[in-house]
């Protein structure tokens, strides 16, 4: 029986010490890379771009796989970002226990899979009920419709959480083209706690909370969802002063997300697919409306600042390779861009992406990511990592419209500061750099469309804007030597604009950017 592989991420550990490196350690792992790449493979990355494909022209950025024979015997190599950084291979547990003994110079780590952070169905419900087992008469029948004609809304995201404590509910449904979705209920259910209808276009949420269900029978519920109005002022509008045209010239913003589609408000210089198992020209948006949102923030804030997209996020998929965001970074650095934008995370420490980030930050840029949405848990990495600027997010009571289920994100503790809240799924911790409208946050979900996202995905956007809209007023910074000085330079910068809202330096950090 074969034994299983997985992926590995290989980086050499640091050493300010030993600036050239001349251990073993190091030159196996260069090795890696050279073997990877030897022959007509050299050429590493193309830049951005300018136009892109839903069917896709240009090869995958991955190489072909070979193999390498080493102490922990044959390993399979899968890709490299460069001849000093990391390397992506396949082996066994067995064989990664071997490699990170027999070269204690290197790392190696399980490849990890980071998420985007939008609040969503995963957040509320984490055990999943299923109805096709329950043995009872009881059934809900749900339809939701426009608030205001009546229409039914179709292929809405649905959730029905049964126990908020346990997390336990239906998620991952969608409404039929009538506006109705069905299901069988627990015969000892008498309440359900809340129920969701999330149309991924042109309309708020909308719900009902502490449902009571009949004894007997189907429980029938109707859903009215408001219809997002041109010109409302949402929680961003409300929390950020509005934008010049010129906000963000000379700036260029890197979206590292599930790609963006070509939004005419949208100033979107190229992107590139970093999956490495899709097309390098296919980065327009994957579906998700996830990375065409984040990028309507940016360009809400700073409109004339240049958007690139590197697509991390592959089609059908919910997570996104570890190795596919820092290649994702390394190719944005080598663009140009001054901020780059990181609506994803996971709890544990994606070691590649750290080492991208700090090289960001040596070469001039800062990387700017959400805290994440775990209700109050620690700060989600790649935000918590020290060389990037963690965000969490906050809102504005009152910034829906009436019929909205927007409002249960308030948090009680800490309390409301006048019409200021605290969004109850926030992440917090010492990380936090500054926090951000995260809460009912009107963008682009594609090139025809807008749509509404809570999560601290929208609040890292807005504070990226934010940051491009600062820089592009100070042209000497813009055009200052691309090095760690500029990075802590426009880091200061932010700092110096940040006015504390009151929730708390765990909460906010230096508070909202003015």
């Amino acid at each position: 029986m074969a034994r299983k592989t997985r992926k590995y991420v290989v980086l050499p550990q640091d050493n300010v010490f030993n600036g050239r490196m001349e251990t073993t350690s190091f030159r196996l792992f260069q090795t890696m890379h050279r073997h990877l790449f030897r022959g007509d493979g050299a050429a590493m990355m193309a830049a951005s771009l300018p136009t892109g494909t839903r069917d896709g022209q240009q090869p995958p950025t991955r190489p072909p796989q070979r193999i390498l024979d080493t102490d922990a015997g044959p390993i399979r190599l899968i890709d490299s970002i460069g001849v000093d950084e990391a390397s992506l291979v396949s082996m066994t547990p067995e064989q990664a226990f071997v490699l990170q003994r027999a070269y204690p110079g290197l790392r190696v780590r399980p490849e990890l899979r980071l998420y985007p952070l939008r609040l969503g169905q995963l957040d509320l419900v984490r055990k999943q009920a299923k109805p096709a087992a329950f043995r009872t008469a009881k059934s809900l029948a749900l339809r939701c419709v426009d608030a205001e004609s009546g229409k039914p809304v179709a292929e809405a995201d649905i959730v029905v959480l049964l126990d908020p404590k346990k997390g336990f509910g239906i998620s991952g449904v969608r409404t039929d083209a009538e506006g109705w979705f069905r299901t069988a209920l627990p015969a000892a259910q008498d309440r359900i706690a809340a129920i969701i209808c999330s149309p991924h276009a042109g309309y708020w949420q909308g719900g009902a909370e502490n449902v009571a269900i009949d004894a007997a029978g189907e429980t029938s519920v109707m859903i009215h969802v408001p219809p997002i109005r041109e010109g409302f002022q949402d929680a961003l509008s409300r929390m950020v002063k509005p934008s010049r045209d010129d906000d963000g010239h000379g700036v260029r913003v890197a979206i590292i997300d599930a790609g963006v589609d070509p939004v005419p408000d949208l100033n979107l210089a190229g992107g590139l697919n970093t999956t490495g198992t899709e097309p390098a020209d296919e980065w327009f948006d994957n579906g998700s409306g996830h990375g065409t949102h984040v990028a309507g923030i940016v360009a809400r804030i700073a409109p004339a600042a240049q958007l690139h997209a590197y697509r991390v996020f592959e089609r059908g998929e919910g997570g996104a390779s570890e190795f596919a965001i820092a290649r994702a970074i390394r190719q944005a650095v080598d663009d140009g861009c001054d901020i780059i934008n990181l609506s994803l995370g996971q709890p544990l420490e994606p070691i590649a992406i750290t080492r991208e980030a700090r090289r960001a930050r040596a070469m001039g840029a800062v990387c700017i990511a959400a805290s994440g949405n775990d209700y109050m848990s620690a700060v989600s990495y790649p935000a918590r990592s020290s060389a990037v600027m963690a965000v969490s997010a906050g809102g504005v009571i009152g910034s829906w419209p009436e019929g909205a289920i927007t409002g249960r994100n308030v948090a009680a503790r800490p309390a409301p500061i006048g019409e200021r809240f605290f969004a109850s799924f926030s992440n917090i911790g010492p990380e936090l750099d500054f926090i951000g409208p995260g809460v009912g946050i009107i963008s682009w979900v594609n090139a025809r469309a807008k749509g509404v996202m809570d999560g601290t995905s929208m609040a890292s956007p807005a504070i990226a804007g934010l940051f491009a809209r600062l820089l592009s007023r100070n042209p000497a910074l813009v055009a200052a030597a691309r090095n760690q000085q500029r990075s802590d330079d426009i880091i200061r910068m932010a700092n110096e604009h940040a006015k504390p809202v009151g929730f708390g330096k765990e909460y906010e950090g230096s508070g909202l950017i003015g």
